[in-house]
C-alpha cells in the first residue's frame, strides 16, 4: 500500500482521480492561539453525514460543470486498547453525468488529455486546516487508503464515430487512528471545477496543501470551489 500522504493519481481511460489525505496543527501553541479555529472561519460546508449524499460540480472537458454523487458509507469508530479510537468508511463516487450524443461529440473533439476535474478526500485539523505528517506522528495519529476501486469503464457514442468512455463508480476505504481526546480531525470530500493536470499551476498550488505546506483556503480545491465541498468531524 502505497503512503496516503503522496499523491495519488489514478487514470482509466481519460479519467484523471486524485485521492489524498492531509493534515494537522503544526504547533499546539498555534492550535489554541487562533480566535476561531481555521476550517471555520474560512466557511466551508460542514453538512457531510455518513450515508448522506452530497453533491460536488466537477469540470467535463467540452461541456462544463456537472454534478458528482458522494457518499461516505460503513462509517464505524471503535475505542482500541492503547487509548486510542480507529474510524473507518468509504467513500464512494458516482458520476450521475451520462453525456448525450451533442455532449460525447464536444467531449471527444475537445479532449487534450483531461476529460475531467477528478475528485479527492482531504483529512485536515480543524483549528489549522492543514498537515504536518511529522506532527500527526508525534501525536499519534494515523491515516492510510485502501487501493482505489472502480466500476467498468461505460462507453458512450454518438452515432457519428465518435466516443468516450469511463467509470461511473470510484471508491475507497479509509482508516484513521488517532488519541481518543484528540477532536480536531476533519474529513472533506469534493470534486474539482476546474482541470488539475499533473505539473499544472493548481497542481503544485494542491500538492503543497497535501503535503502540509498550506492550509485549505489557499488552494485552488477552495480557491475555485469555496462551496464545493463537503465536510465532516472525526471525533
Amino acid at each position: 500500500m502505497e503512503s496516503v500522504f503522496k499523491k495519488s493519481a489514478c487514470l482509466l481511460t481519460a479519467l484523471a482521480l486524485s485521492a489524498t489525505i492531509v493534515a494537522l496543527p503544526v504547533t499546539a501553541d498555534e492550535a489554541h492561539a487562533a480566535e476561531k479555529p481555521y476550517m471555520k472561519k474560512i466557511g466551508v460546508k460542514f453538512d457531510l453525514k455518513k450515508n448522506k449524499e452530497v453533491k460536488s460540480k466537477e469540470k467535463v472537458v467540452g461541456v462544463g460543470n456537472k454534478n458528482l454523487k458522494i457518499t461516505v458509507k460503513n462509517y464505524k469508530t471503535a475505542k482500541l486498547k492503547n487509548g486510542k479510537k480507529k474510524t473507518t468508511f468509504t467513500v464512494v463516487y458516482d458520476r450521475s453525468f451520462k453525456p448525450t450524443k451533442k455532449q460525447v461529440h464536444k467531449m471527444n473533439r475537445s479532449y487534450d488529455g483531461t476529460l475531467f476535474g477528478g475528485f479527492w478526500v482531504d483529512v485536515v485539523d480543524y483549528s489549522t486546516g492543514s498537515f504536518d505528517e511529522s506532527v500527526m506522528d508525534e501525536l499519534g495519529v494515523s491515516v492510510k487508503l485502501s487501493k482505489w476501486k472502480y466500476s467498468k469503464n461505460k462507453k458512450f457514442k454518438d452515432g457519428d464515430g465518435c466516443w468516450v468512455k469511463y467509470p461511473l463508480r470510484a471508491q475507497v476505504k479509509v482508516t484513521i487512528t488517532y488519541p481518543a481526546s484528540y477532536k480536531g480531525l476533519c474529513l472533506g470530500v469534493g470534486a474539482n471545477s476546474y482541470f488539475n493536470p499533473e505539473g499544472s499551476t493548481a497542481y503544485k498550488v494542491n500538492q503543497a496543501h497535501f503535503e502540509g505546506k498550506r492550509p485549505f483556503g489557499k488552494t485552488y480545491m477552495y480557491k475555485k470551489g469555496k462551496t464545493n465541498s463537503h465536510w465532516m468531524r472525526i471525533k
